[in-house]
């Protein structure tokens, strides 16, 4: 053994005490702990498995073409097909859809000839809780958000609003076109899209477009556009009825979802829900 010499640790004694500095170093790096596989959670693959199962199902939709398209392709997406479902399911994710189809069953099929049949698979993929690829959602953004908005699927007309304000480029030639859609439809996210392009371009519209078929209510979205307009930078002094008045109507959509509320409908329909207030519907419609 290779001991060292007491007078020499002597010398280097601290206040009487041998101060040993050890340094230890490992040989192996650590093994790194097993992670666990953890299948997701299967219950949206089962309900997709389920989507168009005609054993399973208790309703029959009876979807008709349009046959004034002239293209032989278009034609042939939208000759009449026939769509399996399953009650409870539009119940609890389409009750408007759901309450069409009455007490009848799949002896007696469900006719619809408003919505062409490819958007109408669509937006029951949709329901079983299968996604659109975003050239669909682009391509069809209106039919979708026309059947979605008719049929009580509110998640599908929002996404499909989204998708047609961010490829939609507002004019002056189509801005009243795009804002009298907006709100017979009550698409907030559009309408407020119109608005901040009336406020940038303002002098111009002004000089060029006629706004005598403007429903009255629509005042209150522009004065919100204006008021956003000429809001400084971090100037978020004010009520809290000041702020949802001008707010950004994503923001008042996800404040209304976080309550638990449905975030479909006009901007005064969400605030009033933020706020607990009764809504006038005479006013919306």
């Amino acid at each position: 053994p290779n001991y060292s010499n007491r007078s020499i640790l002597m010398n280097f004694l601290v206040e009487g005490a041998l101060i040993v500095n050890v340094r230890m170093q490992m040989t192996e790096p650590p093994k790194a702990p097993t992670v666990a596989f953890i299948p997701k959670n299967p219950f949206v693959k089962i309900m997709l498995a389920s989507f168009m199962d005609e054993e399973s199902s208790d309703i029959v939709f009876n979807v008709g073409g349009d046959e004034a398209k002239d293209n032989a392709k278009r034609k042939a997406e939208n000759l009449p097909a026939i769509f399996y479902a399953h009650r409870f399911i539009l119940k609890r994710c389409a009750s408007q859809l759901e309450e069409l189809c009455g007490s009848g069953g799949k002896d007696t099929p469900v006719l619809i000839n408003d919505v062409r049949p490819d958007v109408f698979r669509h937006m029951l993929h949709y329901i079983y809780g299968g996604g659109l690829a975003g050239s669909d959602l682009k391509a069809n953004a209106k039919e979708i958000i026309d059947a979605a908005d008719k049929y009580g699927v509110s998640s599908l007309k929002l996404e499909a609003e989204a998708s047609l304000v961010n490829a939609t480029i507002i004019s002056v030639e189509n801005m009243m076109d795009h804002l009298l859609y907006a709100d017979s439809k009550n698409c907030a996210h559009l309408k407020e899209a119109v608005m901040d392009f009336i406020v940038e371009n303002k002098v111009n519209i002004l000089q060029k477009v006629s706004f005598k078929d403007v429903p009255g209510t629509m005042i209150s979205d522009v004065l919100a556009a204006m008021a956003r307009g000429e809001k400084k930078p971090g100037n978020d002094k004010g009520s809290d009825e000041d702020q949802l008045s001008i707010m950004r109507i994503s923001d008042l959509r996800e404040r209304v979802h976080q309550k638990g509320l449905d975030v479909d409908g006009s901007r005064e329909t969400l605030i009033a829900a933020l706020e607990e207030k009764p809504v006038d519907w005479s006013t919306h419609y």
